[in-house]
This record gives C-alpha cells, structure tokens and sequence, in this order.
C-alpha cells in the first residue's frame, strides 16, 4: 500500500505542476489582436497549436519573421501544444544555430530555457545541463532571477535521472533560494507561480526517495506559496482553490502513507470544505486518498463519474485514462477483494496499452517525418548555394593540393639526394678515419718494438758495466743513445706505454671478435691490478673498457662494410662477435645511419672506386 500511495502522490504533483506551467503561458502571453504577431502565436500555441502552426507557415511565406525568430515560436508550438519534444527541440536548434537569435538576449534565454526541457524529455540529460550552464550565465547578466529559478530546476531533475539525489536537492534548494527572493520584490502571479513549481519539484523529489516526513514539512512553504498566489491581482479566478484543494490531496495521501490517520482524515476534511473540491475535477482528486484511507466504495463511486465524464467529453484512448484512471480503479477493487472486476479492469487497461503504443510508433514516425520534411526544405533553399560554394573549395582544394604535392615531391627529391650524397661523403670520411686509425696503430706498434729494443740494449750494457761478461760488449752509438733515452721514463709514460701494448694486443689478434672476450682475458696476458686496469682505460681511451671493446667491434664492422660490400648485415655482425640488437642501436650511435645504409653506401663508394 505504500506503493500505492507514492505512485498517487506523484501523479497528483505532476498534475499540480503542469496546470501551474499551463496558467503560467496563459498568463504571460500579450493581448493583441493581431493574428501575426510572437504575443497571438505564443496565446494559443497552448490550446490550438494547430491554428498557431498553420499561422507560422503563413507568416513564413510572408517573410514576417526572422527565421530564427519562426523557430522559436515553431519550438514552442510543438511543445507546449503539442508536446512533440523531439520536433521542437529539432526546431529550436535552427534558432540557437543561427547568430541572429542572439541579438536579443530577453528571448535567446527564453529559447534556452526551452532547449533546456526538451533535452530534458528526450533523454538527452548531458545537453540538458549544457543549456541550463549557458542560460544561467546569461540569466545572471540580465538579471533574471525566475528564469534563473528555472534552470536551477532543470538541473536538478537531470541529476535526479542521473541518480545523483544530493546534487539534485541542492539546485531545487538554490532555485527555491532565488525565487523567495524574487517574490520579495515582485509580487506577480508569474514569480509565485514558479516558486511553486520548484517547492513542488522537491516534494515530487523527496517522496521518490521514501522522505515523506521532510515532504510533510515543506506544507508553511507551500502555505506561503499559495497565500502569495491569492493576493496577487493577475492570478487566473479559482486556480487558488483549485491548487489548495490538490495540496491539500496530497498532503493528506503522504499522512496516510505514513501511517497517520488521523493527519490524513484532517487533511481530507479541508479537502471536502474546498468549493472546488465539489466541481468535477475536484471530485476526482478525493480518489487518492480514499483508496488510501480504505474507503473504496467511495472511490469507486466517483472513479465511475470521472469515467463516464471522460467518455462524453474526450476520447480515453490515452496514458492518462489508464494511469490514474483505471489504475486507480484496479486498486480499489484489488483493496475491496473484487478480483473479478479488477481482472476485467486490468484486461482493459492491457488493451489499451497495445493501442496506445501502436499509435505511439505511428506517431514517432510522423514527428520523425515531419524533422525530415522540414530538414528537406532547408536543404533545397541551401542547395544550389551549397553546390557553388562546394566546386569553388573543390576547384581550389585541388590545385592547392597539386601544387603542395609538386613542391612536396620536389622537396622529397631534393632531400633524398642530399641525404644520399652526404650518406656517401660520410662513408667516404669513415673509411679515411678507418685508414688513419690503422696506420696510426702501426706507428704505435713500431713504437713499442723501438721500446723493446732499447730495453734489450739497456739490459746489455747493464751486463756489461757489472763485468759478467768474459768478452765486453762494445755498444754502437746509436745503441747507446738509445739506451740513455729510455733510463729518463716517468710513471705516466710507463702507463701509457702499458695501455699501448694491451690495445695493440688487442687489435692485433682482434681479440674482440670473441663474443665471450672479457677483461679477465687481458688480465691473463698483463700483470695489471683491476684498479689500475679500469684507470688505464678512462685515462687513455676516455671510456670503459666494455665500450673501448665495442667501439672496436663497430670500427671493424665498419671496415668490413667497406672492403666486402657484398656482405650481408647479418654476416658482418657475426664476424664482429655482437647481438643483432646491441649492434643495431650502437652503429647508428656512432656512423649516424642504419647498418643497411652503411652497407648501400659502401657498395656505392666501392663502385665509385674510390
């Protein structure tokens, strides 16, 4: 039964709101007598949206309007008289788009408001928010504090589809803010009505989220709303009765939910004492809360002349005959016990449903049909102006992109041949440095023979001055001098020296073409400690001695590349003693090119002869 009563509870609020927006167009529209006139269009866009369409189309022929202004009052046509969202937001979207809308901001923020709710209604809650973000910017500007209000609620409810409830409270709670501000100032129908919109949009808010004690206290609020609604001159006559009979309802449904009797018996009673609680439509709001209170004979009773009404004056063939109407009527004989009747009203109300929704994709199919048909026109007004401007970006697109593809091609040319000749003028540079390298290798190794020699010559006269010798050994000139040369060395040469004869150890029996060539190797050959080993290194080669071997290793690959141009990549690599993947990175550190272009190059220079 609690289900029950929220579902009553919310429909008596959306009906409540929804008369409130109604009087609310019915009340800011102007007087005039003029058939095209905004101020007639926006008078009967409510209750005759046919006339008002059929006017716009007139006064479209006519060149009357702005054609941002013919899709502001199409949108609100298709809105509030027609409520096909989809078509009006379609149309107000031509508005938005085009600049001259903006000129006069009172009605580009009216237009905005609109987008706003109907983005609302068709799903789209993301550009809902985006429109209210921009409205309320240019609401601020101007001042606006109801349309302000407004979008604040907006907002709210696209977070409540968003299920972010906390949020939601805070931009009806801000509107609420606004707009007892507002009536503060201006005592208007138009300002307490829309306070009293968004005091019953939280209502609505709190009871979906089981929070009907807080609902229950918004009642002085709402009191003060409709005490504002009575004293204010321009308020429709009866709609302060009308609204406090449909407070009045549900409030009395929220104590009966809770459990409250007694409150929801009080509540009812001034229902009854209401004068419009005995006109026809007041009958049928007592239905809630006579099926809340269990009294079903009573809500049978006017359910069966609320029907028998509806059947005289409308076609019930629509979602509101099935919910509240027979709805309502199914509870009732559900909560009496009937089960026979309420099976009969349930069948009724499924075939119903199968209409509504035939008609429902019948009518999509129009309001579809109708953005298309109206999309179309547009297209051919802008077609023959669109073909033009679209051969001259055609025309001119391509001989831009001629010409920016023969001076790309020429550019590409001229670079590749650039590249080339500097690619072979760099291989050419390696393989003179290589050249140098070896004959400076030479220069050293002839050094140390020269070295070798002295020492042999030293180690002799030694000899000779300690008299072991039976025959005295007459030593050269050349000898001697020699000899005198060699006794002056300093500890640095004596290093240098040893460095010069591990690296021409090294390159001699290319002992680095051994992938598994390691330092402890060269220490088997020189009694060198590994401190002094490791500075050696540093100090006359400038690196490690990891990368002094795989410097070698890439200058042999490099010389190999030169002097066998036919072969491949990979042999040279396996020559060297690398991994494919250290050669790679580390030949294009030092050559600044591929191993492949290297290779190409080389074989060009070869075929050069040079």
């Amino acid at each position: 039964m609690k289900q029950v009563g929220l579902g009553f509870i919310i429909l008596l609020a959306v009906a409540l709101l929804c008369g409130c927006q109604g009087a609310q167009s019915e009340a800011s529209a102007g007087g005039s007598d003029s058939l095209y006139t905004a101020e007639r269009i926006q008078q009967i866009a409510l209750d005759r949206p046919g006339e008002a369409l059929a006017l716009l189309d007139t006064a479209e022929v006519r060149n009357l309007f702005a054609p941002s202004e013919l899709g502001r009052l199409r949108s609100l046509v298709y809105h509030n008289g027609l409520s096909h969202y989809k078509t009006a937001y379609a149309h107000a979207l031509k508005a938005y788009n085009d600049p001259e809308s903006r000129r006069d901001p009172v009605k580009f923020l009216s237009l905005l408001s609109l987008m706003a709710d109907q983005c609302h209604y068709n799903g789209d809650y993301a550009a809902s928010m985006g429109y209210c973000a921009e409205g309320l910017e240019l609401a601020k500007k101007l001042g606006d504090k109801t349309i302000e209000a407004e979008l604040n609620v907006t907002w709210g409810l696209n977070l409540l589809q968003m299920r972010q409830q906390d949020e939601a409270f805070q931009h009806i709670d801000l509107a609420i803010s606004i707009l007892k501000d507002a009536v503060g100032r201006d005592s208007g129908y138009h300002s307490w009505d829309v306070l009293f919109y968004a005091l019953g949009q939280k209502q609505s808010l709190l009871c979906d989220n089981d929070m009907y004690r807080q609902a229950l206290a918004m009642r002085p609020d709402m009191e003060e709303a409709l005490q504002g609604l009575v004293t204010s001159k321009d308020t429709p006559e009866g709609c302060s009765d009308m609204r406090r009979a449909e407070m009045d309802v549900l409030f009395s449904c929220i104590a009966y939910t809770l459990g409250d009797k007694a409150e929801g018996d009080s509540f009812y009673r001034s229902v009854e004492a209401n004068p419009y609680a005995s006109t026809p439509d007041g009958e049928y709001i007592r239905i809630p809360c006579l099926i809340l209170a269990k009294r079903y004979d009573e809500a049978l009773e006017y359910i069966g002349r609320e029907k028998a009404l509806l059947k005289e004056t409308t076609d019930t063939a629509n979602w509101d005959y099935i919910n509240p109407h027979l709805q309502s009527e199914l509870e009732a004989y559900q909560g009496k016990g009937d089960w026979k009747s309420a099976a009969r009203v349930q069948a009724t109300m499924l075939a119903l449903t199968d209409t509504l929704r035939h008609r429902e994709r019948q009518a999509d199919a129009l309001e579809l049909a109708e953005i298309y048909k109206s999309e179309e026109k547009d297209a051919i007004i802008e077609q023959q102006r669109d073909e033009i401007a679209v051969r001259r970006v055609v025309t001119g697109a391509v001989v831009l992109l001629l010409i920016a593809g023969a001076c790309f091609a020429v550019i590409v040319v001229r670079k590749n041949r650039s590249i080339r000749r500097n690619n072979v003028a760099l291989v050419a540079r390696i393989k003179t440095l290589l050249k140098q390298q070896k004959e400076l290798d030479l220069k050293i190794n002839e050094n140390l023979a020269l070295r070798d020699r002295i020492e042999q010559i030293k180690k002799e006269l030694d000899e000779a001055k300690g008299g072991n010798a039976t025959e005295p050994i007459t030593p050269t000139e050349t000898d001697a001098e020699l000899a005198t040369a060699s006794a002056g060395e300093s500890p640095a040469e004596a290093d240098r020296i040893l460095f010069d004869r591990i690296a021409c150890e090294i390159k001699d029996k290319r002992l680095y073409c051994n992938p598994k060539f390691s330092r402890a190797d060269v220490l088997q050959l020189f009694p060198v400690s590994p401190n002094k080993f490791a500075g050696l290194f540093m100090q006359f080669a400038g690196m490690k001695f990891t990368a002094y071997v795989q410097n070698l290793r890439l200058e042999y690959a490099g010389e190999l590349f030169i002097q066998h141009p036919d072969w491949s990549v990979d042999a040279v690599i396996k020559e060297c003693g690398m991994s494919r993947t250290a050669f790679y990175g580390l030949f294009v550190r030092k050559f600044s090119m591929k191993p492949e272009e290297f290779r190409k190059n080389a074989l060009r220079d070869h075929g050069n002869g040079r």
